[in-house]
């Protein structure tokens, strides 16, 4: 079997998830020192003082600033490394079921599934309950290149909630069989 999914992929997005969470915490701590030295300068100009407006101007559009860049770096870049690591390492650990099916296409077509994106892999599986074929789409990484199959070949492959981690491919044809 070719491993598709490996340790070191889990092991690259949680080191993705650190940089990304170092980023913001560096421009937090930015943020603070700026603050905390405005509200020190603050805290020792007299009361009535002209300075004072000078102050608030420059705390109050920093203050907004940081809390927009808070919602959309933490809701958006953060949110997104976050459920790739955890999609990874759901795809890792987790439960695996094998199949067999006879390869018909590729899909670029971008597809969500958790959060993460997905392109697939389309497939043609018999179904031994209603003893007919039927459509599979398989998913791998958007970021992930495609293995590389031929039409109507046959590929034993294993999914961890319908994403590929690893595939065979069989020397059987099994498109003949009715």
């Amino acid at each position: 079997m070719i491993q598709f999914f490996n340790s070191e992929d889990l092991v690259k997005a949680k080191k993705q998830k650190t940089k990304t969470l170092l980023i913001y915490f560096v421009v937090l701590l930015v943020y603070l020192v700026f603050a905390v030295g405005l509200f020190l300068w603050f805290r020792t100009l007299p009361y009535q003082s002209e300075t004072i407006t000078t102050v608030k101007l420059i705390l109050y559009p920093l203050t907004s600033l940081m809390i927009i860049f808070t919602f959309i770096y933490m809701g958006i870049c953060f949110k997104r490394v976050n459920k790739y690591v955890k999609k990874l390492n759901e795809i890792v650990e987790g439960r695996k079921e094998t199949f067999t099916g006879s390869f018909i296409e590729y899909s670029e077509t971008l597809q969500q599934k958790d959060g993460v994106d997905f392109k697939c892999l389309i497939f043609l599986e018999w179904n031994k309950y209603k003893k007919d074929f039927f459509e599979r789409k398989v998913l791998v990484l958007a970021n992930a290149e495609f293995p590389k199959f031929k039409e109507n070949m046959n590929v034993k492959y294993v999914t961890q909630g319908n994403v590929l981690f690893s595939y065979e491919i069989l020397d059987l044809d099994l498109s003949n069989d009715n």
